[in-house]
């Protein structure tokens, strides 16, 4: 199955890009609305997890560790904060970890107040 994708950056929306993704798939193609909806929920990881970390103020993408427990205790604590953190339409992260910053007791509120995820 191939899908051909148009999007434009909000940095520059005059400019449009283009871009083909191939899946490989043992379901018929009779059905296109089903596998349009199964490769749009395969994003979904990216769109919600992703996006947080890397077009935030974290930036994973862009840092590069020499010892790999660095990155790991780093991806673990990122983690640990994306599962508490409360999101919303009206808060992104960088505005939330911005607040939490000038307000350490929030910060620490929320971490004392997370339960596990059941």
């Amino acid at each position: 199955m191939r899908v051909d994708r148009e999007w434009a950056e909000t940095k520059s929306p005059d400019e449009k890009k283009r871009a083909q993704r191939v899946f490989i798939t043992s379901l018929s193609g009779e059905n296109d609305a089903r596998l349009g909806k199964i490769v749009r929920e395969h994003w979904t990881v990216e769109n919600k997890n992703h996006h947080k970390r890397d077009d935030s103020v974290w930036q994973e993408d862009r840092h590069r560790h020499r010892r790999a427990n660095v990155a790991l205790n780093l991806a673990l604590t990122r983690n640990a904060l994306l599962a508490i953190i409360p999101f919303d339409e009206n808060h992104n992260l960088p505005s939330l970890i911005e607040d939490y910053q000038k307000h350490p007791s929030r910060a620490i509120n929320l971490i004392l107040k997370a339960r596990p995820i059941q």
